[in-house]
């Protein structure tokens, strides 16, 4: 049976909150002190806001909330905070924009998202995993929805490179396929939250048998925390949850971009060759 709330989440949280005991009143309190950077949060950094002791407690709020996950969570509250604004990128997007001032709102959110990332420490990780990834037997890309697009085109362009890459859409292939991975191989795996169930509970399985790399939006995120190196691709706190991922989908594709040229460029001529075979052996496929 679907339970139907009367009242914002914000209200009920601050109309409950007196019922609720000392340790959940600490999350409603950090919540409702700032909502708009709640829905930034991880479920760990909101537990280290709220000065509670371990991530279950999070989990039992927000379920006797009414509600199934953290996201779910999230993305109820995120939608509160939007009203009519439907994306956040610094500046909001709403139903009496011009297609001219979405367009420009979206460019510029993306190309504000695109700098923050390059002034830190992005550049590290992608050379490490460079590293990673040259000394590799197969590379699995992982990724579902949003992120799997992203993944997809990683392993599309490793496969460019002459490296045995592989991507699936389906985490049941996906679950077989790591469980028969050995300490030579690795896995990409890219989620934005760093929570997608279906890419986090497999890699928990696989993780002391072969070499993890993340990314993700967070360093604290579950699956950051299982992975042997974690590229933290992060967007900007203002943005909200209701969109499709529209920023996120852009930092996570010049990551990708850039380790693909990165890896190119490690291996000199060799990969310039590598790469003149791939194209012409397509060639065949455009008129």
């Amino acid at each position: 049976m679907k339970v139907i709330f009367l009242g914002t989440l914000l209200d009920r949280i601050a109309r409950e909150s007196a019922d609720f005991t000392p340790t959940m009143k600490r999350i409603a309190d950090a919540i409702l002190q700032n909502p708009s950077e709640t829905v930034n949060l991880s479920i760990t950094q909101l537990m280290n806001r709220s000065k509670v002791g371990s991530e279950s407690t999070i989990v039992r709020f927000y379920r006797q909330l009414g509600y199934e996950s953290f996201h779910e969570f999230k993305v109820t509250l995120a939608s509160e905070i939007a009203g009519s604004s439907f994306y956040h990128p610094y500046e909001d997007i709403s139903i009496e924009d011009t297609p001219s001032d979405v367009v420009g709102k979206i460019f510029n959110g993306c190309i504000m998202a695109l700098k923050k990332n390059s002034e830190g420490p992005i550049g590290k990780g992608i050379t490490e995993a460079v590293d990673l990834i040259e000394n590799s037997r197969r590379i699995i890309c992982i990724g579902y929805g949003v992120s799997g697009s992203i993944a997809n085109n990683l392993s599309f362009k490793l496969n460019l490179l002459g490296k045995d890459a592989l991507y699936c859409p389906d985490s049941h292939t996906n679950a077989v396929t790591l469980s028969k991975l050995g300490r030579d191989d690795c896995v990409f795996a890219i989620s934005q939250s760093g929570e997608s169930k279906d890419v986090v509970l497999p890699l928990q399985k696989a993780k002391n048998t072969v070499k993890i790399i993340a990314l993700t939006g967070f360093a604290d995120a579950t699956l950051a925390r299982i992975a042997d190196l974690c590229i933290v691709a992060a967007v900007p706190e203002e943005m909200n949850l209701r969109t499709d991922a529209i920023v996120s989908r852009c930092v996570q594709m010049v990551v990708v971009d850039s380790l693909f040229a990165c890896l190119a460029v490690r291996e000199g001529e060799e990969s310039l060759d590598t790469l003149s075979l791939s194209r012409r052996s397509l060639s065949y496929l455009k008129f």
